[in-house]
């Protein structure tokens, strides 16, 4: 299935779920779509039960034993069919960070995940552990430590980040999903075309 997370009082709402979903729908055909919320939406959903502030939420994605996950700030710009072909070869796909991912080459951002067997340990761990790192991309590289991890620019070029790719270079026929961290939001330009409605 393809999930994201939809956790009220933040920057997302219920439209961008729907958003994602349309584009889903166009460049992920077949594949199901929900959303782990704590609100009521026009899709299939699963309840976020851990009451967990912000992104700390997406950790409950772990209950799930395989998904493809998508930020909701996630551009779809080509099909995707090819791409979640390879991924699905492996137990844990990932994306390596941006920034942190040039000096160390295993930092991990979860804008985009695949997995293929279960990890609950990481959400069952999460609800026992006293610590928290900055945040949930430093916790699963914590949690995913000694395992094995696969990161998606390592088998496909068609995964992007808008500031670091996009921006300077420009969009590629390659291109099949772009990775927005920060600002701005899809919604806050106009080089790609977003469709929050």
């Amino acid at each position: 299935m393809i999930a994201c997370v939809l956790k009220s009082g933040g920057d997302f709402n219920e439209p961008h779920v729907y958003a994602l979903q349309k584009m889903c729908s166009k460049y992920m055909p077949g594949e199901r779509f929900v959303c782990l919320t704590d609100l009521t939406l026009d899709c299939d959903t699963i309840p976020l039960t851990g009451g967990w502030d912000g992104w700390w939420s997406k950790i409950e994605l772990f209950k799930l034993d395989a998904a493809v996950y998508l930020d909701l700030d996630t551009i779809l710009v080509g099909d995707c069919t090819e791409m979640l072909e390879k991924a699905r070869q492996h137990e844990f796909v990932i994306m390596r960070d941006v920034y942190r991912g040039k000096h160390s080459p295993m930092a991990m951002q979860s804008s985009i995940m695949c997995w293929t067997k279960s990890h609950k340990s990481i959400y069952l761990m999460f609800q026992q552990e006293k610590m928290r790192p900055e945040g949930d991309q430093e916790y699963i590289e914590y949690a995913m430590a000694g395992r094995p991890v696969t990161y998606w620019q390592d088998i496909t070029d068609g995964v992007v980040s808008f500031k670091q790719d996009v921006l300077p270079n420009g969009l590629k026929d390659s291109d099949k999903v772009v990775i927005f961290h920060g600002r701005p939001r899809p919604w806050e330009q106009t080089k790609l075309v977003y469709e929050n409605h």
